[in-house]
This record gives C-alpha cells, structure tokens and sequence, in this order.
C-alpha cells in the first residue's frame, strides 16, 4: 500500500505523468521476490503471498510496458494508469471478486487525490470486468453459513470496533517503526538473525496455530464453531441420539469442535506478523490480518453477548480496513469472499469505518 502511493505520489505532477517510477522492482527482481516469499511462509511466518502477487502484477506491468514501448513506438500512457491496473490485475487474481476491485480501484484513485480521475476509471471500468473474465470467479474464501444480526448487539460491535481500532492502530505502526529501525541500524544482518530466532521460539512456546497464512485456520474455526453450536442445540433438544453419534465422531477426530483462536494464539499471530514484515521478510498482510481479525473476535466474544461467528466475521473487516485503507472496499471483499447477504454490508460497513 505504502509502494503504491508512493509511487502514485511520484508521478502525479505533470512533467512525470510518462515517467517511469522507481517504487517497483524489474527483471530478475520480481523472481526473487517470489523465491522469498516461499521461503518466508516455509519459514513459519505467518504473512500471506497476496502482497506479493498484487505487487508483481505492478511491476511487471511497468517493466513490459517501458521496455517495449521503444520497441514497439508504443503510445504514451499514464504512468498511474499503469499501476492501477496491475493493481486490479493482482487484486482480482487474489479475491476473485468484480465488484470488490472496482470499488478498491476506485476508492484508491480519491484517496490518492488522481488527476485523471474520470478519463482512468473510465478506462478500468471496460478493462476490470475482462480481467475478471481472463481470471474466472473464484470458489467462496471464506466458507461460512448466512449470518444475522441483533440490533440489541450492536452498542457491543461498535465498542468492539473501537478496539479493534486501537490494536490496528498499534499493530501496524509497530511493523513500520521495526522495519524502519532495523533498516537504518548497523547491525541490521544480526537483529534479522535474532528475529529468525524468535519466531522459532514464538512458534514452539505458543504452537502451530501462530503461524500459517490463515485461511484453513479462518475455515476450521468457523467450522468448530458451528459444530459446537450444533450440539448445543442437541442437547437442548435432548436429542441425545444423534448426540452420542456426534460425540463419538468428535473423540474419533471426524466432527471438530475444537477452537482454533484463544488469547495465546491471536498475540502470537500478532507477534509473528510483526517480526516477519518487521524483519524484512517478503509477503502480504491482507489474508493475516483478516485472520488476527478473525482471531480476535472469537477470543472477544465470550465478553459480549454478540455470537461468536459474528463478531469472527465484523473482525475481518475491522482489521482489514485499516490496512487497506478502504473502508467501503474492505467490507465489501470480506461480503463477497464469504458469500454474505448483501444485507450484512450496513454493519460491515459501519465496523470498517470505526476501526
């Protein structure tokens, strides 16, 4: 996010509208990256390769276009054209979702105050949905059951937004103040060691659960969710024998009601993110932070009367709209990518704001 901005910054004015940015990397810069990245999630860090993928779809974009347009005595276009649909590119291939990369494109060009607002979104509204043809819908991310909410929970998701905000607030500062010191230190070849060294030790002391990118973790917590609300409801019933039959599926490991997320997990996660980005590892934080999200509301919602699946859900999209930087786009991914009632967005959208 930070790259792009930048980069959009740097060719705004308009003796650089053509001009190449040095903000992306090019040729044997991009391979490395990926290479990287591998080598950064079979570390057990638990960033994501989202960031990766949207950030080479960029560059390669900008390193095709600039080396063949002598070539080819290519036409001028905007430079943050450019970027913006290699953005969408990266975005749609990640999220699958039409409507959501049209709202973060567009959402993205205000923020970022684009001069060509009108002529380049334009544009990216025909070139978008044939991408999102060329890429295919993706199956549902997120696999959870239709959600409902009670407007007498909603004092408790605004409180919860709130925190959410604040923890954000500090989580992502923390990543930028690590990186930034251990990038202009003397000795920043030892403290990536030393980082290495500690999320070894976080994974061992805190369990497997604090790393990974986080999308089966999302999955099979929503998952053990349900299952224990459904023998819950059982036992209401006194249903007791499909409940001894669930019983014996869940000792035999087939019927999972165990949580994925508790106090120690989350701040692990949390943790781990920071060293790893921190440190200079390559990744994204999209998909992590929609798990520390997610994390978060499970662990938070034994203090409210709001259920768990919901605030699991709202979390996602209270941590991920402060990194993203898009509100309205955040709400509506965690929407699409989870195959949500279009009538869940109003309290999504609210979440995302707050936080």
């Amino acid at each position: 996010q930070l790259y792009i901005a930048r980069a959009i910054e740097s060719v705004s004015n308009h003796e650089n509208f053509y001009k190449k940015t040095n903000f992306f990397a090019s040729g044997i810069s991009i391979i490395a990256i990926y290479i990287f990245s591998i080598l950064a999630t079979a570390s057990g860090s638990s960033i994501g390769d989202e960031g990766v993928i949207i950030y080479s779809s960029v560059s390669l974009l900008l390193y095709f276009y600039f080396n063949l347009k002598k070539i080819f005595n290519l036409k001028d276009i905007y430079t943050e054209f450019i970027i913006y649909l290699g953005f969408a590119v990266g975005f749609t291939i990640v999220y699958g979702s039409l409507i959501s990369t049209i709202l973060y494109v567009l959402e993205h060009m205000v923020i970022n105050n684009d001069k060509h607002l009108f002529s380049n979104f334009g544009v990216m509204l025909c070139a978008i949905p044939f991408i999102y043809y060329l890429v295919g819908e993706k199956d549902n991310l997120i696999k959870l059951e239709k959600l409902t909410f009670d407007f007498k929970t909603y004092g408790y998701i605004a409180l919860f937004a709130i925190v959410i905000g604040i923890i954000s607030f500090l989580f992502f500062n923390s990543i930028i103040w690590m990186f930034n010191y251990i990038k202009n230190t003397k000795f920043n070849n030892l403290y990536v060691i030393g980082c290495g060294f500690l999320l070894a030790f976080i994974i061992k002391k805190l369990g497997f659960l604090t790393m990974g990118v986080g999308e089966d973790a999302i999955n099979e917590a929503f998952q053990a969710v349900y299952n224990k609300q459904k023998l819950e409801k059982l036992e209401k019933e006194n249903n007791y024998y499909e409940l001894e039959k669930l019983r014996k599926l869940e000792k035999e490991g087939k019927f999972d009601t165990k949580l994925r997320f508790n106090e120690y997990s989350v701040l692990g996660r949390i943790i781990n993110c920071i060293i790893s980005i921190g440190s200079g590892l390559t990744g994204g934080l999209v998909i992590p932070a929609m798990t520390i999200g997610c994390g978060l509301g499970s662990v938070l919602s034994k203090y409210t009367s709001v259920p768990q699946d919901n605030l699991m859900y709202l979390g996602m999209s209270a941590l991920l709209s402060p990194f993203l930087d898009a509100p309205i786009t955040s709400a509506v991914v965690i929407n699409r990518i989870s195959n949500q009632p279009y009538s869940s967005l109003p309290i999504s959208l609210a979440v995302s704001f707050i936080s």
